[in-house]
């Protein structure tokens, strides 16, 4: 099997983002999340098992989709994509706060959930979420999609990303 063609599906760049212990704000960086309807507006978010976000999300039932932009500075993917939020404070400071879930500066729109129904598959969680709320924050950029990442700004995938290919 040629793992490569699942780099041709047509992925974005987000960070999912909840509420950990204590009320602390974190999250993960993420390529698979989908629009699943638009009336009632849903969507739904692949998140690894052993990602301290899942953990939070299942917790709070509450996650938040930050959408990242070709201009977005690339160390949020680091921030948020190669270290835990369990261990690691992952926002600088106070972070915005939109129907209750943190967001994270430098996206160009968030889509803010409810979780509804939970599928669980052998290494991950797929949160399906009732939209609260969603903002563009910035229309002036393009959304990055996982080949820009890839190709453009040569980054790579941390072993839990659904994409990860070991070399």
């Amino acid at each position: 099997m040629d793992k490569q063609a699942f780099r041709k599906l047509s992925y974005g760049v987000y960070v999912v983002t909840s509420w950990g212990d204590g009320g602390k704000p974190t999250g993960c960086t993420a390529n698979s999340a989908m629009q699943v309807t638009s009336d009632p507006a849903a969507v739904a978010v692949s998140i690894n098992h052993d990602n301290y976000t899942n953990e939070c999300i299942k917790n709070t039932q509450r996650f938040a989709i930050n959408i990242l932009g070709e201009n977005s500075d690339p160390g949020i993917i680091g921030t948020f994509g190669f270290k835990s939020g369990k261990d690691n404070e992952k926002f600088n400071n106070n972070p915005t706060i939109k129907d209750y879930l943190p967001i994270v500066e430098g996206s160009i729109a968030y889509i803010t959930c409810k979780v509804t129904k939970t599928l669980e598959t052998e290494t991950h969680t797929v949160f399906l979420g009732e939209v609260t709320g969603a903002e563009v924050t910035n229309p002036n950029d393009t959304p990055m999609t996982y080949a820009y990442y890839h190709n453009v700004i040569k980054g790579t995938s941390p072993k839990n990303a659904p994409t990860f290919i070991e070399d």
